[in-house]
């Protein structure tokens, strides 16, 4: 995100903030404000379904984890304040998108263990759910979020720098073939990806609170 988008959007939460202080106190916000949160809305709301996808949601229960995200973000975004030292905005909604969608899978497997019961009271042994469901959906997760966090470098990097990142850490290419598509040495590809993931660790790091694991 460029510096301009980022004082952008900064303003965009301040009077985001008090269209909900409005709300909150019963008080009916200008129309200034309810386009600040309308554009909030915009901005935000598809990031979140991505996360919610890559967290292994799929189609009502996306909206529903949706849902839930949004009214927290409406209960509690007024008395947000983003801390000085540590990952703000971006990290506290992902932290929400994945708390509400592990509630939702808890949930899902309560469920599915009654429904269990019931089938071997019924004398019946159903066969087990494949054991890397879990694995397959954070590889989903990680990769959404390294797409996210790609797109948002666009502004800062150029084409065939966001293009090497893509190859390398989206699609797994190797390194051979990143230097014969961009027309660079395989020494150049690796400087340059080490060099990019200084940015990259700090984005990711703006989302989640942790780090991103190594480079090498």
């Amino acid at each position: 995100m460029s510096e301009r988008g980022l004082k952008t959007n900064v303003e965009l939460l301040g009077l985001t903030q008090e269209y909900l202080r409005n709300e909150l106190e019963r008080q009916a916000p200008d129309s200034f404000l309810s386009t600040a949160w309308d554009e909030f809305y915009r901005v935000y709301n598809e990031l979140l379904r991505r996360f919610a996808v890559a967290r292994g949601l799929r189609g009502a229960n996306v909206d529903d984890c949706l849902q839930e995200v949004w009214f927290e973000i409406a209960r509690s975004l007024a008395e947000f304040e983003r801390p000085q030292d540590r990952p703000g905005l971006r990290a506290w909604m992902y932290s929400l998108v994945r708390s509400k969608a592990n509630d939702q899978f808890r949930r899902a497997n309560r469920r599915r263990e009654a429904s269990l019961d019931e089938a071997r009271l019924a004398g019946v042994e159903p066969q087990s759910p494949a054991s890397d469901s879990a694995q397959a959906s954070q590889h989903e997760w990680e990769r959404a979020l390294l797409e996210t966090v790609v797109e948002e470098l666009r502004g800062e990097i150029s084409p065939e720098n966001c293009r090497l990142l893509q190859m390398r850490l989206i699609e797994q290419r190797d390194v051979a073939e990143v230097a014969a598509e961009l027309q660079i040495s395989p020494e150049q590809v690796w400087y340059r990806q080490h060099r990019l993931m200084k940015k990259l660790k700090a984005r990711v790091a703006l989302f989640t609170g942790e780090q991103f694991g190594d480079d090498e």
